[in-house]
């Protein structure tokens, strides 16, 4: 069983849309993209992360691998804030379609 790190006890809700495959390349390097809801000082934030390989052909041209800040929400709309990660990370048939929503939507986004 993995720790979960201090910074990751705030999220409310997690999931990884890819990651690098560790049969394939058990000595990395590892690369994975996910979304995550996380509990934020002043109310809910849904964050992109994106952590693809240089050469990797996925999602829209030009968007760099980078956490990028999708919604924020005010503390009392804790459950939109989820519906919305949720939604934003389940909205494609599969991963290549939605990389590239997920980065579409970072195009409008906050890079952080």
């Amino acid at each position: 069983m993995h720790d979960i790190t201090e910074s990751k006890k705030n999220h409310l809700w997690r999931k990884l849309v890819w990651q690098t495959d560790p049969d394939q390349s058990p000595l990395g390097p590892f690369h994975h993209a996910e979304v995550y809801c996380c509990e934020e000082s002043n109310g809910y934030a849904v964050w992109y992360v994106r952590r693809l390989a240089k050469d990797d052909r996925r999602g829209m041209a030009g968007v760099e691998s980078a956490d990028y800040l999708l919604d924020f929400f005010p503390k009392t709309r804790r459950d939109d804030a989820i519906e919305r990660a949720v939604l934003v990370a389940n909205n494609a048939v599969d991963v290549d379609q939605l990389i590239a929503a997920l980065d579409a939507l970072a195009a409008a986004g906050k890079k952080v």
